[in-house]
């Protein structure tokens, strides 16, 4: 949902689809007024924070880790960005992506990592070529660089996302054919990480919200019809419901998630799990933002709706800390659901806190 190009951009819209099912569920449940009301899946939940290990100091990065550590998540989201890392091919600088995954097991918190963004010379030769969300020329170096992470960080990262919603054209640099492109990336990637860590999980990009052909649903079937069925352990969504909330269903932000799954079953894959890699709502002064208790009570009432499924992974709210609290007319800025900028406690830390 959230850019996790500076940060991970999106303008919202809102949708007349309306959710009935959903609607009597979620008014059927009991409101969460503190953490011991608090539902999630039984895989768990985390955090993530988009891009900003990338560029933060390690203080804050930790500060933020150890703001998770303090709810009941069990998981934490870092973006693995390989034109941070890799800028020359074969000369790689892991260093604040060791600090992020050494703090966050250090506080008991096992890792989904990331893999996106291609680094410079990696990238077609084209006008896109300037967007690290440009998908490589080449699958294999993408390849080669989620084999390099897998080994290194073996046993301390427990599952590996493969690239960042790439049924939005930002995120795959506006290149044509996305679906077919995002294929070939997977089919690449997914064999080099198993090589590398075979007990570790591989995750497809999670799909966002998003009305038409490239909806979740959509570009999922796609996928399938691009064979690649072998090519992942589970799926991932970003059911995000803000404003109006999960039973107002904003874009197919809900029920997406149950399409999805009909897409899954009906492709023989009813075994594999959906992760929920990105929820969460602003608290912004936009018509898109909402207020604090209404962040919480989003987040919350999509934990207990994935709870009730069965069939949800783990599930990771986006994001730790806003990024600008100032700038009250910003989307973007203000997603953090546990700490202002000023490391001030959010609602929802409260409502989260173990």
């Amino acid at each position: 949902m959230p850019s996790m190009l500076k940060p991970l951009g999106r303008t919202f819209r809102r949708s007349a689809l309306i959710a009935t099912l959903v609607a009597a569920l979620v008014s059927a449940a009991p409101a969460v007024s503190h953490a011991a009301d608090v539902v999630a899946p039984a895989d768990g939940y985390g955090f993530g924070q988009g891009a900003a290990p990338t560029w933060s100091s390690f203080a804050d990065t930790n500060r933020e880790i150890e703001a998770v550590a303090r709810t009941g998540a069990s998981w934490y989201r870092v973006a693995v960005d390989w034109s941070t890392i890799e800028k020359a091919k074969g000369q790689y600088d892991w260093g604040y992506l060791d600090n992020a995954v050494n703090t966050a097991n250090a506080n008991g918190l096992r890792v989904l990592g990331v893999l996106l963004y291609t680094p410079a010379w990696a990238r077609p030769p084209a006008l896109n070529s300037l967007l690290p969300s440009v998908p490589p020329a080449n699958p294999a170096d993408y390849a080669a660089f989620a084999n390099a992470a897998a080994k290194r960080y073996a046993g301390r990262v427990q599952a590996w996302q493969m690239w960042n919603e790439p049924n939005l054209p930002i995120f795959m640099g506006f290149t044509e054919n996305r679906a077919a492109v995002y294929a070939g990336l997977a089919k690449a990637a997914y064999p080099a990480i198993k090589a590398a860590d075979p007990g570790a999980t591989v995750v497809l990009s999670g799909l966002s919200r998003k009305l038409g052909p490239d909806s979740p649903s959509g570009f999922l079937r796609q996928l399938y019809d691009l064979g690649v069925g072998g090519s992942f352990d589970a799926t991932a969504a970003h059911p995000y419901v803000t404003p109006g909330g999960i039973a107002a269903n904003p874009e197919g932000g809900w029920s997406e998630v149950g399409a999805m799954r009909g897409v899954m079953n009906g492709a023989g894959d009813g075994a594999k799990k959906i992760w929920f890699t990105e929820l969460g709502a602003p608290t912004s002064d936009t018509v898109e933002g909402v207020s604090q208790q209404e962040q919480a009570k989003q987040i919350t009432d999509v934990l207990a709706a994935a709870a009730g499924l069965g069939y949800v992974g783990p599930a990771f709210i986006y994001s730790i800390r806003d990024n600008n609290s100032g700038n009250r007319g910003d989307n973007e800025s203000n997603f953090g659901a546990l700490l202002t900028t000023d490391w001030q406690p959010k609602y929802t830390a409260s409502v989260l806190a173990k």
